[in-house]
């Protein structure tokens, strides 16, 4: 399976995603419409993640390598921490920002160890 696709489908989670938290800066309120796109790229993403990880129907797969299951790992942590952003927000919303830092630093970082899984 070529690895174009997982690019693009995390490299546009991440620009919403980048987009998304300038708005929380700025105090502007993200659209629920923007958050839902959101989320569900970043599942679609780990949809073809898993096909990169275990082989697409065609049998076809890239190498093994620990890269590849830690960036999994962190991208699946940074949806886990994502859902549980609101859970947090509504009782502590001081809280917030801490919460968004965990789950911004772990989606980017596990982005940067899915470049450096496919492209090294």
């Amino acid at each position: 399976m070529p690895t174009w696709p997982a690019l693009v489908v995390f490299g546009a989670t991440v620009a919403i995603g980048l987009y998304m938290g300038l708005q929380y800066l700025r105090g502007v309120r993200n659209n629920r419409m923007l958050v839902g796109v959101h989320v569900l790229i970043g599942v679609a993403g780990l949809e073809v993640f898993a096909l990169l990880l275990r082989g697409a129907p065609d049998g076809t797969h890239l190498a093994e390598s620990r890269m590849g299951p830690a960036s999994a790992l962190l991208l699946a942590a940074a949806l886990f921490t994502g859902f549980l952003v609101p859970l947090i927000a509504a009782p502590k919303p001081a809280a917030t920002g801490p919460a968004l830092a965990v789950h911004a630093v772990a989606g980017t970082i596990g982005f940067g160890a899915l470049l450096l899984w496919v492209l090294g």
